[in-house]
């Protein structure tokens, strides 16, 4: 029974698996709890997984095993330091985790791996957001190499969602929002934040000596449901058991668990036990026509077609467009069963695209390509969204199979792909053609494509004329299309040349949209890779820098796929800058050279980089003083929060920021930072009156 990742979900045993998961310890050392009582308890409650926050031993896992349960388990290591300055921590991380992997990494319990949790903003802008990134690129890449078909992932929260690793295999967030509308509007983001990846959510709690115990039996099944339908992987509730061990001490202040401290059920046990959370179904499923418009397709539409044919939906209809094929496409076609097929002259793609649709039966058409497979639940997530929304038309992310050569790994990771646009996390300003569903209303209020489009640029064309009309676009994060990128370097850039051409019949069509570099898109770009700091970028803290949810800025787009692990070699990163430069500049001679407006995609203007620090010391605290301790005795004297995004707090013309080292005991360090090479005795005395003592000068 192995844990797998299967484009924006787990696969379990070769099906799609929503994980339930709950967190289960650190225990006092006295503590009844056992893995042979609690197991069959946790199993009963609706359970399949445990997250743990170490690496377990054999006797954990085998209870585990034996009772069917998988376990996640945390690498707890030295995150809460400055392991930036002190490498060795990075490097001790990485020994301990290869030798417990090459112990347990093949145990039958092993569900997947979480390389780190939650490092601290504070510390994570003071180490710098790419370095961080980078560590635990590598602590994943390390356990890779180990055990290449664990699933790996790195427990974030929205402090930090600029720290997602780029090799990780999923995205995990731990979150904590009571109010369930912020909750489900957040759960949407997610998404983006994950670009092609799933999304996992490996904390979600409520602590029931601040709110009713009735109050917890009501949110967290509604949070599991509401994980469930917006798409994520899995949830995992926090925690088992009000039980629990922290900095050497058992904690008495909060409890979050699902029983409590004398051993017995809270209310929400049962309301966990009986929560069914299968796939959104409707009582009236709306009938879909998957409509696939080919030319000289004979090489890729058997395996579209076969994925179609697997598709899970009650009510839908296949039919297939050949514009003209001459390579035994029709052949091939004639000889399928249980689909509609018809033979056109070479017209085009939007004259293919408009027969489809006058030839469907459904209310909602679903277009896709011939190089695309469509997930088994595709349609299902599609009419969930439609039953819940408005829009007319619902698209969602085409993901890159697993390169199987050097030149479609180049391809793959190149710029230019098909991706959509969104104005938020839910509306798109954009939909790619290889996944866009549309009402057929709302398809024969617009005409449908406009015929000047013959290979591309029709479906935004189609995109921007239905927002014309008024009608708006949505975006389903969990329907997604697997979507074949073109297998050699000759293929992609005629395509890219192509799309060069179809930007100037646009241009032509909707100059208005069009500036000197091109397309001047309303929303952001999304190119499926996840949400990562990359040079120029820079980090919204907030006011002191202690926002909760703390953003990136980007330039409106967001990172592009990164080269698979198994082809990313010093040279193919190389050729990789070449093809895309190449890309770049094809694509705006093709442009121009047909009647369109630009000077090419240029480099984005980076953003003010960080002021560079001209003194730094160290405060010393023996009784947990923090940061955030001297953030607010500095507040009452005077300062005030800074106006420059890369620093917390100034008075008068000296600029500070500061981060705590979190130790797992009352012993921190404070690290800070000033703009000016002398340090103020004032400060030093404010430290001094806020508990601190001056460590490191």
């Amino acid at each position: 029974m192995r844990l797998e990742v299967h484009g924006k979900f787990f696969h379990l045993d070769g099906k799609p698996h929503f994980l339930r998961t709950v967190t289960y310890g650190p225990f006092p050392p006295d503590s009844p709890h056992k893995p042979s009582c609690d197991f069959p308890r946790i199993r009963e409650a609706g359970f399949d997984s445990i997250r743990v926050y170490s690496l377990p031993g054999q006797e954990l896992l085998d209870q585990a095993a034996q009772h069917d349960l998988l376990v996640i388990p945390t690498h707890s290591w030295a995150q809460g330091f400055d392991f930036i300055a002190k490498p060795l921590l990075l490097q001790e991380a990485k020994t301990s985790l290869e030798n417990w992997l090459k112990i347990y990494g093949k145990h039958p319990a092993l569900g997947a791996l979480l390389v780190g949790n939650e490092i601290p903003s504070d510390l994570a802008r003071w180490m710098g957001a790419l370095q961080v990134s980078k560590a635990l690129d590598e602590l994943i890449s390390s356990a890779k190499q180990t055990v290449p078909e664990l699933p790996i992932g790195y427990a974030n929260f929205p402090s930090t969602e600029f720290l997602e690793p780029s090799r990780a295999d999923f995205t995990a967030f731990n979150i904590y929002l009571e109010d369930l509308h912020a909750l489900r509007s957040y759960l949407f983001r997610l998404h983006h934040i994950a670009g092609d990846r799933p999304v996992y959510l490996t904390e979600f709690g409520m602590d029931t000596q601040h709110h009713p115990e009735e109050e917890q039996a009501t949110l967290l099944p509604q949070g599991l449901r509401l994980a469930r339908e917006a798409g994520l992987a899995g949830a995992t509730i926090y925690a088992w058991s009000d039980h629990w061990f922290n900095r050497g001490e058992v904690i008495t202040d909060w409890s979050f668990g699902l029983f409590r401290r004398d051993g017995t059920a809270k209310p929400v046990v049962n309301k966990l036990r009986q929560l069914a959370l299968n796939l959104p179904t409707s009582q009236t499923p709306p009938r879909f026509s998957v409509i696939i418009c080919t030319r000289n397709g004979a090489a890729r539409i058997r395996s579209c077609l076969a994925a179609c044919r697997k598709i899970i939906y009650p009510n839908f209809e296949i039919i297939v467009v050949n514009d003209g094929s001459t390579d035994g496409t029709a052949e091939i076609l004639d000889r399928e069963e249980g689909i509609r097929v018809y033979h056109l002259e070479a017209s085009g793609l939007s004259v293919a695209r408009n027969f489809g649709a006058r030839m469907s039966t459904g209310e909602i058409l679903a277009y896709t390509d011939d190089d695309c497979r469509p997930d088994v639940q595709w349609l299902s997530w599609l009419a969930d969204a439609y039953a819940k929304t408005r829009h007319c038309a619902i698209g969602g992310p085409n993901l890159s199979p697993t390169p199987d050569s050097f030149a479609l790994a180049l391809t793959t990771a190149a710029p230019g792909a098909p991706t959509h646009v969104m104005l938020t996390d839910t509306l798109a300003e954009h939909l790619p053609g290889c996944h866009l569903s549309v009402r057929k209303t709302a398809f024969d209020d617009i005409g449908g494509f406009d015929p000047i489009f013959h290979t591309a640029g029709d479906d935004v064309d189609f995109c921007w004329r239905l927002r014309d009309a008024g009608y708006t676009l949505g975006f389903c994060g969990a329907s997604f299309v697997w979507h074949h990128r073109r297998a050699t370097i000759k293929q992609y850039l005629r395509q890219q040349m192509g799309y060069g051409h179809a930007e100037a019949l646009l241009f032509k069509k909707h100059p208005h949209r069009f500036g000197e570099n091109g397309i001047r898109w309303e929303g952001c770009v999304y190119q499926g890779g996840a949400l990562a700091m990359r040079a120029g970028d820079f980090i919204y803290a907030g006011p002191t820098g202690e926002a909760d949810y703390q953003s990136l800025s980007q330039n409106f787009v967001q990172p592009i796929r990164e080269l698979h692990p198994k082809f990313s070699t010093t040279f193919s990163r190389l050729a990789l800058q070449v093809l895309s430069s190449m890309q770049r500049s094809l694509r705006l001679w093709s442009r121009t050279k047909h009647g369109g407006l630009g000077k090419g995609d240029q480099d984005l203007p980076a953003s003010e980089l960080p002021m560079t620090s001209r003194c730094q010391f160290t405060l010393r605290s023996s009784v947990g003083k923090t940061r955030y301790h001297l953030y607010r005795q500095l507040l009452k004297h005077g300062w005030k929060a800074s106006p420059q995004h890369e620093w917390d707090l100034c008075f008068q013309n000296i600029h500070l920021k500061a981060a705590s080292e979190q130790t797992g005991t009352v012993n921190n360090h404070t690290f800070v930072a000033l703009s000016s090479s002398d340090i103020p005795a004032a400060l030093l005395t404010l430290a001094c009156e806020a508990g601190f003592e001056i460590h490191v000068l």
